[in-house]
């Protein structure tokens, strides 16, 4: 999570995906409104910083140099762009969220760009795959 005291540090920090590849710059932090801290960021991709995409922070982690993000690089550059202001409506943060497979109260409902990933609540996925509710184990009765 990015509080609210780090925003400052992270405006126009490198953006790196979850595998590490660098994907834009920071262009504009959006606060929460329930505690300060970071809930999304714009970030200006493509040459130049020609397209922005809007990303979900939650879960970002800040090194000092480069903003860290959970998601992939082409899921990053699919994102919805934001709207003309400094704020972000309830349906463009919901769209965002959407995008990126979490639902409007954050849980995730799926791991974007992971072909391996199974998030299945009744634990059915195939043995041996990714599925962090259980895959292959029998549900309870």
């Amino acid at each position: 999570m990015i509080t609210k005291a780090e925003i400052h540090e992270i405006e126009n920090a490198p953006v790196k995906d979850r595998d590490g590849a660098s994907v834009g710059k920071v262009a504009q932090v959006f606060p929460s409104a329930e505690d300060g801290s970071a809930a999304f960021v714009s970030v200006a991709t493509g040459l130049f910083g020609g397209h922005s995409a809007l990303v979900p922070v939650e879960d970002a982690t800040f090194d000092g140099a480069d903003l860290h993000v959970g998601y992939t690089k082409s899921a990053i550059k699919g994102a919805p762009s934001a709207g003309a202001g400094n704020a972000l409506s309830a349906a463009e943060a919901n769209a965002v969220r959407k995008h990126f497979g979490l639902s409007s109260a954050g849980r995730a409902i799926g791991d974007m760009g992971d072909p391996r990933e199974n998030l299945d609540q009744a634990g059915t996925g195939p043995a041996g795959a990714d599925d962090t509710e259980g895959a292959g184990t029998t549900p309870p009765a």
